[in-house]
């Protein structure tokens, strides 16, 4: 019997598990699981705690725990390239903008190609934060999860990567994630234009002027004073109204002059750039993790609800514990319902191409079509979900042999109303040999015999006016 792994992952991780297994049994079917529940069982606590149990011990005979240790590493080595490339894109900038002493540093350039792109993608950054949306993070934080999933190629990482997105983005956390992710990166690449100014400053010998045909030489002044306060107050040298009116006509030999425009230079891209983008990405990881330490599963999704009664049995819930009778008792419970409060509806599930479709329904009795693909699935599961049926007619082909793909759907659709019948079309014929098969099979999914009906008049009249 699978035990549960020696080496688990932590709770946020569990429950992307839970979200990825739960995705790859929409797509797929629900999953051969008896080990799993026991598993799960054995292990008490509540519905979400047993949920997180059986993910835990499915994922690790799918490979999706190794798959998700894996996309682990891969986010990790797709950030230390991201850095990397930062440090060195900052470090660039620098030298781009100094260049190699041989000519007079624009101040004002210089100080416009430091920070210039930095303050206008803050900007964006508020901007796209305000307005909302799962991917407002920021560029740079989608750039790290495109290069994660080109790294992390197999079907299982997709999955993995797609799960993780969808439930960060449910409680609007993926936002957060990209924005701590952007910040971060900006952080970088400050700090490699900073460590390259100051390892330039140290070897090479810079002048420092300012051009204008317009502007006054106190604009100037006033503008230098302004940005300098701040790192004035951190003890770096400002550059004096005699320094600024001086640079502006020629060139200043003075060391002194030379030291102000470099302590200058550098504290504005400490104050304005370094510490804004190191305080928004500290506040973003704190509020990111504290945020997804608190996320728990929607276990209103059809495809927990359909669970509910696999993992928490009927006997336990009441706290009966009688050995002889747990195998009926699991045989005869029922999926917890939603509440019905829509009108009687039919569903026709992977019925033959030939069969006429809607039957004679009565007035008042809607036509929830037919489900054949993955679409149809997701579109009938998504309205029976957002309008509960009082009554659910599900009709099935009972010439088909019933697959775990189609018993899972039975199951999750039956959960999504207050009360349903099965309707094997074309059940009553004397020579279906799959007859048994389709009995058997819902009696797993907790059906009794007199919920399933094989004539079409008795299913549209149940439907019609239910067990009057």
């Amino acid at each position: 019997m699978k035990q549960i792994p020696d080496h688990s992952p932590d709770r946020f991780e569990r429950r992307w598990l839970a979200e990825s297994i739960r995705l790859l049994e929409a797509g797929r079917g629900p999953l051969a699981d008896a080990d799993a529940v026991r598993a799960s069982r054995r292990a008490g606590g509540e519905f979400e705690d047993r949920v997180l149990v059986r993910a835990l011990v499915l994922g690790e005979r799918e490979g999706l725990l190794d798959a998700l240790r894996d996309w682990r590493g891969f986010e990790r080595l797709g950030l230390l390239i991201v850095a990397l490339l930062a440090l060195l894109s900052g470090f660039g900038m620098a030298l781009g903008v100094l260049g190699d002493g041989t000519r007079p540093v624009n101040v004002v350039w210089a100080l416009g190609g430091l920070l210039g792109l930095h303050l206008f993608g803050l900007l964006i950054w508020l901007i796209g934060m305000s307005l909302g949306g799962r991917d407002a993070g920021g560029l740079l934080g989608k750039g790290w999860q495109w290069l994660a999933r080109r790294l992390a190629r197999s079907a299982s990482s997709i999955l993995l990567g797609r799960a993780r997105t969808d439930f960060l983005a449910s409680a609007g956390l993926n936002r957060w994630a990209l924005a701590a992710v952007t910040h971060l990166v900006w952080l970088l690449a400050l700090l490699g234009a900073f460590v390259g100014m100051v390892l330039l400053f140290m070897l090479r010998g810079y002048q420092f002027t300012w051009e204008t045909t317009i502007l006054s030489g106190d604009f100037f002044a006033g503008l230098v004073a302004g940005l300098g306060w701040l790192p004035g107050m951190l003890g770096l040298e400002v550059p004096d109204v005699q320094t600024v009116q001086a640079s502006g006509v020629g060139i200043v030999a003075s060391e002194d002059a030379r030291r102000a425009w470099a302590q200058w230079l550098l504290g504005c891209v400490l104050v304005y750039g370094v510490v804004p983008r190191g305080l928004l990405w500290a506040g973003c990881q704190t509020w990111f993790r504290r945020k997804r330490a608190a996320l728990t599963l929607d276990l209103g999704l059809p495809g927990y609800l359909v669970l509910s009664d696999r993992l928490m049995p009927a006997s336990e819930r009441i706290g009966v514990t009688d050995p002889d009778h747990s195998a009926s008792a699991r045989g005869s419970s029922r999926q917890t319902h939603l509440p019905g409060v829509g009108a009687p509806t039919i569903v026709g599930i992977e019925l033959r191409p030939e069969r006429a479709w809607p039957p004679a329904i009565a007035s008042g009795v809607i036509d929830g079509g037919r489900v054949d693909d993955r679409l149809q699935r997701k579109d009938a599961l998504a309205r029976l979900a957002a309008m509960p049926p009082a009554r659910l007619l599900l009709a099935c082909d009972a010439r088909l042999s019933p697959d775990r793909g189609s018993l899972g759907l039975i199951g999750e659709m039956s959960a999504c109303a207050a009360d349903c019948r099965i309707w094997l079309v074309d059940g009553a014929a004397p020579d279906n040999a799959r007859l048994g098969h389709w009995m058997e099979g819902l009696a797993g999914l907790g059906f009794e015999p007199g919920q399933i009906i094989s004539g079409e008049e008795q299913a549209l009249k149940w439907l019609a006016h239910g067990d009057e």
